[in-house]
């Protein structure tokens, strides 16, 4: 096998006894990235998490609220039970129906609607079964009746798959609302479960989407969302950390992180416009592939000049991956966009973080001698868990993002 030649910083090119160590090294490294592999939660790549949606839209004193969650963890969270993995889409839709007052009870609690401080009482209406990717969704239509001609403060508390229930992943849950003569978006998620909207809602700070100043939280929200996404996702923090491992300089820096920034903008932005749909199945193994490929090029030969296409081409997957934490409901709407480049800002944020702390570090072990043991090691420890990570995600699967 042909090492590469470190980059610039690096004390001393890799001798024949050195390259000889250099492969026992590589090949304990393979070892251990294997075991790691097999037995860390990490190998999942994400921080477990479920996502849903929820449409709000006022008719006059009543509220109409679609919501959308993931089907195996509601069925969970509200005590039902579970249906086997090859139950057909009839079963579940009719599972749904026999067990409507069990899912009245448990969201009677934990998806309530004020207007003025009144409760406006709940009725469970249709159930049903949607698709996205992979993944099965149940869909509930709740209607909220409100005193009054329906003007007013609206005030919708989501308590929907909380602390309490114990589901061992994170929830969060897109908001399109109309209510009160205002609109917008937002995100239930464990730091927010409440939203406002409507004629008292106009005070600073409250959700209300009509203006900048009162839009500020909910594009907060997003760009918090974003950050997590790309901090919690490993796949993506291992990817950027190779291409740091393999820049020559900050000016290779610059190159690199521009290319995969105006890729993953662009599809992340096609995707979630529903301009562009590709499958989970076909995205989610090939971005491991991805760290496979830096990984391999970091070993052998290095920053080649044609890195910054590679990346560029990458940098499309990665985006698609970024879109499976939106899942927008309403059309392209100036709000919509707001939401979107929040979002994106976010994982900018978060790339800039990274970057900012980590090329510094190995800039740093550059200097050390040891440090070409280092590159070639800490390059293959995270090319087999890629490895691992595109063999997991060819296999079948099923339940929650």
């Amino acid at each position: 096998m042909t090492i590469a030649t470190p980059p610039p910083g690096h004390r001393g090119a890799p001798s024949g006894t050195t390259s000889a160590w250099l492969r026992v090294v590589l090949g304990a490294v393979v070892l251990a990235g294997l075991l790691l592999s097999g037995t860390a939660p990490a190998a999942s790549a994400h921080v477990p998490t479920t996502d849903g949606t929820s449409v709000i839209r006022q008719d006059g004193a009543a509220v109409r609220y679609t919501l959308e969650l993931d089907y195996d963890t509601l069925t969970k969270a509200a005590g039902l039970g579970a249906l086997p993995r090859d139950t057909k889409d009839a079963e579940h839709t009719a599972f749904l129906a026999s067990h409507r007052a069990g899912l009245a009870t448990y969201l009677s609690d934990r998806l309530t609607v004020t207007l003025d401080g009144s409760p406006c009482p709940a009725e469970l209406g249709d159930t049903g079964i949607t698709k996205r990717q992979r993944f099965l969704y149940a869909r509930l239509l709740l209607t909220y009746r409100c005193p009054g001609a329906g003007s007013g403060e609206f005030t919708v508390r989501y308590g929907v798959f909380s602390e309490a229930d114990a589901i061992g992943a994170e929830h969060t849950n897109m908001v399109d609302y109309e209510l009160g003569g205002s609109g917008g978006s937002d995100v239930f998620d464990t730091g927010h479960r409440e939203l406002r909207a409507g004629h008292a809602a106009a005070s600073p700070g409250a959700a209300r989407s009509d203006g900048p100043e009162s839009s500020w939280s909910p594009t907060g929200r997003f760009a918090s969302l974003g950050l997590e996404h790309i901090l919690g996702g490993i796949d993506h923090v291992l990817f950027l950390v190779l291409l740091l491992l393999g820049a020559e300089g900050w000016r290779s820096v610059l190159r690199l992180a521009t290319s995969f920034t105006v890729a993953h903008s662009v599809t992340l932005a096609l995707a979630v416009l529903g301009w562009v749909d590709v499958p989970t199945e076909i995205v989610e193994p090939l971005i491991a592939l991805s760290i496979v490929y830096v990984a391999v090029e970091n070993i052998t030969r290095g920053e080649s000049r044609h890195r910054v296409l590679v990346v560029f081409g990458f940098g499309l997957l990665h985006g698609l991956g970024f879109a499976g934490a939106l899942d927008f409901t309403d059309d392209f709407s100036g709000r919509l966009l707001v939401s979107l480049l929040s979002f994106n800002l976010g994982i900018e944020l978060g790339q800039l973080a990274i970057v900012t702390v980590a090329f510094p570090l190995i800039l740093l072990a550059r200097r050390r001698s040891w440090s070409t043991l280092a590159h070639i090691g800490t390059a293959a420890a995270v090319g087999v868990i890629g490895l691992v990570w595109f063999v997991e995600r060819l296999l079948p699967s099923g339940g929650a993002a």
